[in-house]
């Protein structure tokens, strides 16, 4: 889908050529606020005379429970103010890409009311002995059919800096923030997108262990895992193969003004803002960062490691800011349990679709500033990669099924059609092995689960959402690219733990009210959900 800016500026458009949100730098001055006042009490009014005037109790409902539907229907009308989720903010003391004492916003932002690309946002640095305002300037990484999109914002601030705000017309909210990472566990990141309900260990075990084997860390982001599931992943953690994170919902703990259910109207749960995330994390750490799926494997087809592999392929164009992947589309048959894992029996079940889809990126971390779910809108030097693939491996068969979810894709599968060298198969199946006979693991395989429960039921809410329509050609088109309202059944033998946190709102203030989060931690009683 090519990339269209989102339509003219609305709210802003009296002062486009201030493209900056604070009344301390000009934009409410030379006696114009009069003009705003007026043009944000219209678009109020005219959404209460369209829509009548919500009831307290259903915008009560909204705040209060995050996974209810939104008070307003699902539209392009304008609101009064465009809520803002801050997902992360990082501070960085010194940053090749960024420069000094420089703070990193990764942000949702309802962007229908009016254009956001190039925004300039008004900011407030402090530290011991005096405080500053200051500009940051934003771009744009998502897709124009969704209301919420991810916007990444910077700016450099001060020495030594201890507090930092969002401030609009005299009005601030501190923003918590973290210090930027300048040590990384290996000098290759591969950043996983958000696993929810997540249950196939099986990929997790193929992942794992094939990044382990090429020199990758993992940093993987959780929204909702199986219990036993997440303890297999904790003891792999605690042997430095990834490192968990958490990936929250959105939630406006209070709100003067109507709003559009973020998580709902934000491309596929903001992958595109845990992607931002890690590389804010890791971008003055790590070498080389990879934006994958967990399903998303890459095999080194010339040199034994990624790092040498990444190496040499900007040796061949050293301007480049990316190198991208495609992505294959494989099958392949799950082991029925833990104890049979064998990965040498795995890669002799693995299938190829002549199907590549469009596929996934490694950056060089000082010339990304931030990035889109496959590459950045804003990289106009992206090499292609034609050889080899990631091994795309979506379907898995389960042996003793009937594995209706993998007919419903209009592909053939044969002959395998990338390489994995014998030598690599030998020595992942021996790393498996090893971990195999730790007590603890042992302990831990007898409670995963045996076989797909939430796999078929997510696979059909994404058909029907975007794959069929953007893949198959069926009826329908499709909007946001969301499956939010899927519905996603408990079961008792397979509690979930879910990330949570505090969550906070900041005052109201137009056009922007910023709201965060802060303490994450892992829930034990949220179940298994989005």
């Amino acid at each position: 889908m090519p990339y269209q800016k989102p339509c003219c500026p609305i709210l802003l458009l009296p002062y486009r050529q201030y493209r900056i949100l604070n009344a301390t730098n000009g934009v409410f001055r030379r006696g114009k606020i009069h003009i705003l006042t007026l043009i944000i009490s219209i678009l109020f009014f005219l959404i209460l005379y369209i829509f009548g005037i919500p009831e307290p109790s259903s915008i009560a409902q909204v705040v209060k429970d995050s996974f209810s539907p939104p008070a307003l229907p699902v539209s392009e009308h304008l609101l009064p103010v465009s809520h803002v989720f801050i997902v992360s903010a990082y501070y960085y003391p010194y940053s090749k890409s960024l420069g000094k004492n420089a703070v990193a916003l990764n942000m949702v932002v309802d962007s229908k009311n009016f254009q956001m690309d190039g925004v300039v946002f008004s900011v407030a640095a402090a530290n011991e002995t005096h405080r500053q305002f200051l500009r940051a300037e934003s771009q744009v990484e998502g897709v124009p059919s969704c209301r919420y999109t991810t916007v990444m914002a910077k700016t450099t601030t001060i020495d030594n800096l201890s507090k930092f705000e969002m401030e609009i017309s005299g009005n601030t909210v501190e923003i918590p923030f973290k210090m930027a990472r300048y040590t990384a566990p290996k000098p290759v990141i591969i950043c996983i997108s958000p696993q929810f309900v997540a249950e196939q260990w099986q990929i997790f075990m193929m992942q794992v262990h094939v990044a382990h084997r090429f020199g990758g860390h993992l940093h993987i982001y959780l929204t909702s895992i199986v219990e036993s599931f997440f303890n297999l992943m904790r003891e792999y953690e605690k042997r430095k193969y990834l490192t968990l994170d958490f990936w929250l919902r959105m939630k406006f703990t209070d709100t003067k003004t109507p709003f559009f259910e973020p998580n709902r109207h934000v491309e596929w749960r903001n992958q595109a803002g845990a992607q931002i995330d890690c590389l804010l994390q890791y971008k003055e750490a790590a070498e080389f960062i990879a934006f994958f799926d967990m399903d998303d494997i890459l095999f080194p087809k010339t040199y034994p490691t990624y790092l040498q592999e990444f190496r040499a392929e900007w040796e061949v164009d050293p301007t480049s800011n990316s190198i991208f992947y495609g992505r294959r589309e494989h099958e392949f048959v799950k082991a029925k349990s833990f104890k049979t894992f064998n990965f040498k029996e795995i890669v002799s079940t693995l299938e190829s679709s002549d199907t590549v889809k469009r596929g996934k990126v490694v950056v060089k971390p000082e010339r990304y500033n931030s990035t889109w779910i496959h590459y950045s809108w804003h990289d106009a030097n992206r090499r292609e990669i034609v050889s080899p693939n990631l091994v795309h491996v979506q379907r898995p068969l389960e042996e003793d099924s009937n594995n209706e979810m993998t007919d419903v894709w209009q592909m053939e599968f044969g002959v395998l059609n990338e390489t994995i060298r014998q030598s690599d198969i030998k020595a992942i199946d021996k790393d498996i092995a090893r971990m195999k006979k730790i007590p603890k693991i042992k302990k831990i395989a007898s409670k995963l689960p045996l076989t797909d429960f939430y796999l078929p039921i997510v696979f059909q809410c994404y058909y029907a959402a975007f794959y069929g329509a953007a893949f198959d050609g069926r009826a329908g088109g499709f909007g946001c690219p969301n499956a939010d309202n899927c519905r996603l059944p408990q079961r008792e033998e397979h509690k979930c733990v879910h990330s949570d946190a505090e969550y906070y709102s900041g005052p109201h203030m137009v056009p922007f009210t910023y709201h965060f989060s802060n303490n994450s931690f892992w829930n034990w009683n949220i179940g298994c959900y989005q």
